[in-house]
């Protein structure tokens, strides 16, 4: 799905990157104080020290980041962060987390930050068990028509799809304030509203901050459209366009689990989700509902 920029989101685009200019992201010392104990072992765990990177969305995003940068003579683009550690072997998983310990600021504990921090990887989670049950669920899959995704791919989507707030945190005082404000009022388009206030918002911002990392373009292209809901309503012929928007439906039912995204939000898109997977409301409310109670 090929995305047309107009003259306003244009110059939404310009000001994000004036924002994230001189934007560092830190990693939670904590984090990365586990994880350097992990792999100090004589023979370390690799599953550990995957599950403790998992835990960390800035973490997270330098192993990709390495992963698709760094290995000479690798092609092909990684999303799973599973898949970027295998790749990059523990030496350079180490050099790494040794790079984010030294340069990570501490984070308060009860700041936004870190309630970001902690969302993003409940999503993850989130996001990776709907990837595994909706395919035995919904119609639309089980026919074929709706591709699946890997639930490891849609982790990482959850985890960071929505990084651009930490741009928008660090960039503009007010901006916690005024997510509780759209958040508590429901019925707000945040999007709209964050271009209204701060010309900019933080679907662009994310995917700038993820085409800095050079991280995989259909990663990218999920954060700048997360927040798009008319596509539900057009899937489209290509097999991939189809699987971006199973992705995206995943994140908008983990958004509402995870209480990044109102019930009146939710509401909003909720029959448009429903009928792209062919399912009934009902049975949509029963599968967002069961993966809360799990």
């Amino acid at each position: 799905m090929e995305v047309r920029e107009s003259k306003a989101e244009k110059r939404q685009l310009q000001r994000a990157e004036r924002l994230l200019a001189d934007l560092t992201m830190p990693s939670r010392p904590d984090v990365l104080l586990e994880v350097m104990r992990a792999q100090s072992g004589f023979a370390p765990d690799p599953v550990v020290v995957t599950e403790l990177i998992l835990t960390d969305l800035a973490l997270s995003a330098a192993v990709l980041h390495a992963a698709n940068t760094r290995l000479a003579g690798w092609k092909r683009k990684v999303i799973s962060i599973e898949g970027a550690v295998a790749l990059l072997g523990f030496e350079r998983v180490r050099t790494i987390v040794s790079e984010q310990f030294l340069s990570a600021a501490l984070v308060a504990r009860d700041g936004p930050l870190q309630t970001l921090r902690l969302r993003a990887v409940e999503a993850g989670r989130t996001a990776a068990r709907l990837a595994r049950e909706l395919p035995g669920i919904a119609p639309n899959c089980l026919n074929g028509y709706l591709p699946a995704v890997a639930p490891d791919d849609a982790y990482a989507a959850g985890l960071l799809h929505d990084c651009g707030l930490i741009a928008m945190l660090r960039g503009f005082p007010d901006y916690a304030g005024f997510c509780r404000e759209v958040h508590d009022r429901g019925d707000v388009d945040l999007v709209a509203a964050e271009n209204e206030r701060f010309g900019t918002n933080h679907c662009l911002t994310g995917y700038l901050m993820l085409q800095g990392w050079q991280l995989p373009d259909s990663l990218c292209r999920i954060v700048r459209g997360h927040h798009r809901t008319d596509d539900f309503n057009r899937p489209g012929e290509k097999v991939r366009d189809r699987q971006q928007l199973v992705l995206r439906a995943i994140l908008h039912l983990s958004a509402s689990v995870c209480g990044a995204e109102s019930r009146t939000a939710w509401k909003a898109v909720e029959e448009g989700i429903a009928a792209f997977f062919g399912l009934e409301i009902d049975r949509l409310e029963q599968v967002r509902t069961g993966v809360d109670a799990g």
